[in-house]
């Protein structure tokens, strides 16, 4: 009996290079389904961030019959003591954390105490950096760490990712300006929950506006005709850092030393819906450079000399930016929203009528 023998037969070149283009393709259409996935895991994250902190906030309500300011003055209200994000912290479950701040220090000038905040004896509270107050589509951690005049230096400062939303209004000080198109936080502020009188579902606590060099390279120049710069070419001083430190109550630029070289840092505790003009300011426009000089009247400092410049709201989220309204809830708001329904959605007495599909 003859056996015959069968040769196996192997893949030929064509056939080897079909396959790998065929698992080329399925790679090409999976990756965009994985990062999908995973700025959706993200963005819920940022989300319940942010619910956190309206928790917080409303706690703190409670606890004090109004909302905390976004800052609390000093000297005409420019040289600032502490923020709004210091007294959220017992509120976060951060008791220890709130006990870093000596709130008694600070320098005195005709018996008014102002910038405690940046007093040697608070410098470990100013790095307390706490994941709560980052968006995970944008960073994990600070991005500059810096040294005051002072001489006390933190590796990294405490920064955040959410802003108190400061209105429509071209001031964030109560009183002043256009006082109907007020949001419900600016400095020494304490809103009353009644004074809300638009609904609190109808008006944003917080919203994102996305610190750190990574993912936001440019700066606003100018006003009614804004332009984006890169950071790096703002200063020929040293690099322009865009960042908001969560516990440095100037929320105005700062020059300071970065790195043993001079640099600027420049962000802001509060965001507003408009320019320093009262033009509309886009949901993720450029972020603009805080200034909040001439806060009040004082003598040979006739209010208002200038209207305040303020970062807006941004995100690290493709086409849309979570907002925290008074009512607890979180809500993405996009990109392409209707400047005139996105001021009144920041203020909280305008009178608008806001469409629950305008968003």
């Amino acid at each position: 009996m003859t056996k015959s023998s069968r040769r196996s037969r192997g893949f030929t070149l064509i056939e080897l290079l079909v396959v790998i283009a065929i698992i080329a393709v399925l790679i090409a259409l999976l990756l965009p389904a994985v990062q999908g996935a995973r700025e959706a895991a993200r963005r819920i994250q940022c989300t319940n961030n942010m619910k956190q902190l309206g928790l917080a906030i409303h706690n703190y309500l409670d606890s004090n019959n109004a909302l905390p300011p976004a800052a609390q003055g000093g000297i005409m209200r420019v040289y600032m003591n502490y923020t709004g994000y210091s007294f959220l912290l017992p509120y976060i479950e951060q008791t220890n954390g709130y006990n870093l701040f000596n709130f008694s220090l600070g320098q005195y000038s005709g018996g008014t105490s102002y910038q405690g905040w940046s007093e040697w004896g608070n410098s470990t509270g100013y790095a307390l950096q706490l994941g709560m107050f980052l968006c995970p589509s944008n960073r994990a951690t600070g991005e500059v760490g810096t040294t005051a005049s002072n001489g006390w230096s933190v590796p990294k400062a405490a920064v955040t990712d959410y802003l108190f939303n400061g209105g429509a209004n071209r001031y964030v000080v109560k009183g002043y300006g256009e006082t109907s198109r007020m949001g419900p936080f600016g400095i020494d502020t304490a809103t009353r929950l009644a004074e809300i009188q638009d609904g609190t579902s109808n008006t944003f606590l917080m919203g994102e506006a996305a610190g750190g060099n990574q993912r936001n390279r440019f700066y606003a120049s100018g006003t009614t005709n804004r332009v984006c710069l890169p950071l790096a070419a703002y200063s020929s001083a040293g690099p322009v850092y865009y960042d908001n430190l969560m516990f440095m109550a100037y929320g105005r630029s700062r020059t300071w030393t970065v790195g043993g070289a001079p640099a600027r840092i420049i962000g802001g505790l509060v965001a507003r819906t408009v320019d320093s003009v009262g033009n509309a300011y886009a949901v993720n426009d450029c972020g603009g450079e805080s200034y909040t000089d001439a806060a009040e009247p004082a003598p040979g400092f006739p209010f208002p000399t200038s209207a305040q410049r303020l970062p807006n709201f941004r995100s690290a989220h493709p086409g849309t930016t979570n907002f925290l309204f008074g009512d607890g809830t979180v809500r993405n708001v996009k990109d392409s929203i209707s400047p005139t329904v996105y001021q009144a959605l920041s203020t909280m007495g305008g009178g608008e009528v806001v469409s629950s599909d305008a968003m």
